[in-house]
């Protein structure tokens, strides 16, 4: 278990799988898409804590994340590296395609809707992973935006020859990329931060909007 994981949270060491999955998707998650080359977890990559990453509580007052964990460089990270698997709960969205059913709909039949650790592995079949109540470290990385001017780190859908399947990773920006640092990679104790992307805080502005 790595230091300063909350108790609450399930931690994984490989994915877990939903019951909303049906053999078509797992027949998926087992093939690799023949026009898009994924990225490789290296093989050497151990299960369990990764030594390349540490959860640190955030105490900084103007961090977004101030009083909850980010994820900081445990040692220098080269530009291109892989760092870690994004672990959760892989599950299937109800009616992905739907042209019936409201946004509204189809989110109080999702119970990944609204959750803020979900990524998206397959937009077409709705397969995702979702983090909120069991993952690994990768949970804990922060989006850059008040913290750095750039990020520093991606999300990327990733082929696992350990187990041949499709899944998420993390990796440092490489040099051609507009990573803070100049593309230098990551150096050790510095968080380490991605781009959540538009969408996901155009949803948190709506539903903070909602909620009044």
């Amino acid at each position: 278990m790595p230091k300063n994981w909350p108790p609450e949270i399930l931690y994984l060491t490989a994915p877990a799988y939903s019951k909303t999955l049906s053999s078509h998707h797992l027949t998926s998650l087992k093939s690799p898409p023949k026009d898009l080359l994924l990225l490789p977890i290296p093989p050497s990559t151990p299960r369990g804590p990764s030594p390349l990453v540490k959860i640190t509580p955030i105490t900084t007052p103007s961090h977004p994340a101030c009083g909850q964990n980010g994820l900081f460089a445990a040692s220098d990270l080269k530009p291109g590296q892989f760092i870690l698997q994004y672990l959760g709960i892989i599950h299937a969205s109800p009616n992905p395609n739907s042209t019936t059913d409201s946004e509204e709909v189809r989110r109080d039949h999702d119970p990944h809707a609204d959750s803020d650790y979900d990524l998206s592995l397959d937009r077409e079949l709705g397969i995702g992973i979702d983090a909120h109540g069991m993952g690994n470290e990768a949970r804990f990385i922060n989006d850059y935006r008040g913290v750095a001017e750039k990020a520093n780190a991606e999300f990327r859908e990733c082929w696992d020859g350990r187990t041949g399947e499709k899944g998420m990773g993390v990796w440092v920006l490489g040099e051609g990329k507009k990573a803070s640092g100049k593309g230098k990679g990551v150096r050790k104790g510095q968080e380490i931060l991605v781009s959540y992307g538009r969408g996901f805080w155009g949803a948190r502005k709506d539903v903070e909007e909602e909620g009044g």
